[in-house]
């Protein structure tokens, strides 16, 4: 059974989720044109909150079925977390001393290559998927190329059947989780009240429910308030990404969206998941009338 602490929290968590997502959508919408690596990421931020807030009506004992795709969007969203502040770490840095604005830069472009690369190389089997077509695959190419030339290395000329040889960085400068891992224990000190480790912890265990395998099939039987325990943990860390990806579409961008009233719902739903006191809000008392 779940607690009534634990449904308080779960019925609040839909409440703010919904003013969240009224604040998100209007954002996009007036950033709509804009195209730039964080303001993407504040739209899967909302995005899956918005599927999380779906998956998230009527939960209870008796639909523990929904922890399967909760978990998969959770995952996604800690992911989200897990890069913004891995870049936003290159971004401190480059605001206190210009001479960072390279090695920010870099990371950038790292970032946004590794899906370029993985979008262009085709293998030689998957080219034989009936729907696959060599000319629209090669005008592909050219408009990647177009878009983002200066990740593109000018000595190395296209190749249309491994085009991905001619970016400038390879798998092995990707930016894993590992090396998200690295750069932020090396910088842990300047992360005071940042529990990254947390954010680590839940992403691999919702690695579980992700993959199949005998742990999935155990985590099935999961004593419930752990499970809820976990995404109310999972849903206060992302708050805590979607924060941080407002101050960089602010000082890297200029959106001049107003952030205000969601920037006061997310700290009011990181303050209920947090509460370890039973707060029954008014429209949790009259739904239990």
């Amino acid at each position: 059974m779940i607690s009534e602490l634990n449904e308080n929290k779960l019925f609040q968590t839909k409440v703010h989720l919904e003013v969240i997502l009224k604040e998100g959508f209007k954002i996009i919408e007036e950033n709509e044109f804009s195209f730039n690596i964080y303001f993407s990421l504040f739209k899967r931020y909302i995005y899956s909150f918005e599927s999380l807030n779906l998956l998230l009506l009527d939960y209870d004992q008796n639909k523990r079925y929904r922890e399967h795709p909760i978990s998969i969007v959770l995952r996604a969203g800690l992911l989200d977390y897990l890069i913004t502040l891995y870049l936003a770490t290159y971004q401190a840095q480059k605001k206190s001393d210009p001479r960072f604005k390279p090695i920010y830069e870099k990371e950038i472009d790292k970032l946004v290559s590794e899906q370029i690369r993985r979008y262009l190389n085709v293998s030689e089997k998957d080219k034989q998927f009936v729907h696959y077509n060599q000319d629209d695959h090669r005008k592909d190419v050219d408009m990647f190329k177009k878009m983002f030339s200066r990740l593109f290395n000018p000595d190395i000329p296209i190749d249309y059947n491994k085009p991905g040889k001619s970016l400038r960085y390879q798998q092995k400068e990707d930016i894993t989780t590992t090396t998200i891992r690295k750069r932020l224990d090396e910088v842990k000190n300047g992360l005071e009240n940042i529990h990254y480790q947390d954010v680590f912890y839940l992403y691999n265990l919702y690695s579980k429910y992700d993959h199949f395998g005998t742990t999935s099939m155990l985590l099935e039987y999961s004593d419930i308030e752990i499970v809820i325990t976990n995404i109310l943990g999972s849903i206060f860390h992302i708050c805590e990404g979607i924060g941080f990806c407002i101050e960089l579409m602010i000082d890297e961008v200029s959106c001049k969206s107003d952030f205000k009233e969601l920037e006061n719902r997310l700290a009011q739903l990181r303050g209920t998941v947090y509460t370890k006191t039973l707060y029954l809000s008014p429209e949790y008392k009259e739904r239990h009338q």
